[in-house]
């Protein structure tokens, strides 16, 4: 199997695992597949190019003392895992607009409101970003941030 078909094997496989999620709240399978490319991915190079980015990382550690931390790391995980199958490995087979649009469904799948479809813009910034700087923890960094910055300021607008 070639990779490209790979890469949307995984994503039509994330897409059924966020339709089982909508209807049994269980999110396993959603972080399996998100997770799956590291079975798949060279990880030298992907941390190889982002020496000088990797200290971003420290900007997440006062939201783990101030916010609450089991949401925090939960929000760790979520950019973290997110960040690994979109920019890092779907990135790789397709264009940045593409693969924000792929970003986007699952979270119209599951949420199916105003913010789930604003989720395409920060994730186009997110693809520049690690276009621009191939920091992979750069992108986990700003992915963690603006999700803290919704939970803390945004949620209670979109209910």
């Amino acid at each position: 199997m070639n990779n490209k078909l790979l890469s949307v094997s995984l994503y039509i496989a994330l897409i059924i695992s966020t339709i089982i999620y909508k209807f049994t709240n269980l999110p396993y399978f959603i972080y399996v597949i998100l997770l799956s490319p590291i079975l798949f991915i060279d990880f030298k190079s992907v941390f190889s190019y982002s020496r000088k980015y990797d200290l971003s990382i420290i900007f997440i550690l006062p939201f783990l003392f101030i916010h609450e931390p089991l949401q925090a790391l939960n929000n760790l995980f979520v950019a973290f895992s997110e960040e690994l199958f979109f920019r890092v490995y779907l990135l790789s087979y397709f264009s940045n607009l593409l693969t924000s649009i792929l970003f986007t469904i699952p979270h119209i799948i599951i949420y199916q409101d105003l913010h789930s479809i604003l989720t395409f813009f920060p994730s186009l910034f997110y693809g520049f970003v690690y276009q621009k700087t191939k920091s992979f923890s750069l992108a986990i960094v700003l992915h963690f941030l603006s999700n803290e910055f919704y939970v803390a300021f945004l949620s209670e607008i979109f209910k």
